[in-house]
């Protein structure tokens, strides 16, 4: 299960990405700025032993939600999902919005 409290937060994830793994599920979690947008925190998995910069990004999921503390808390609760769903391959490579 993935607990990310008390190991980061937002203040981290304004100046680096976090990144984890929970069996066999990785995981980033970073900030996403837009020009005309609010920023967001972006949720990424994927599955296996490969690492972020070595998966091609098709066998990657994104979600993203507001760039907050409840925004990070629905972070993990999405990740520990995911997790127990296992590989979903129908929303692989898929980019979705939390609003």
């Amino acid at each position: 299960m993935i607990e990310l409290s008390g190991i980061m937060g937002i203040p981290l994830l304004k100046k680096s990405r976090y990144t984890g793994s929970d069996g066999p599920l990785r995981f980033v979690l970073e900030k996403r700025s837009g020009q005309e947008e609010e920023d967001k925190l972006a949720a990424v998995f994927w599955m296996g032993e490969l690492c972020f910069d070595a998966t091609p990004r098709e066998q990657m999921t994104e979600m993203l939600f507001p760039f907050t503390q409840e925004g990070l808390e629905a972070a993990q609760t999405w990740l520990n999902e995911q997790r127990k769903g296992g590989s979903d391959s129908d929303r692989t490579g898929s980019i979705e919005t939390v609003d």
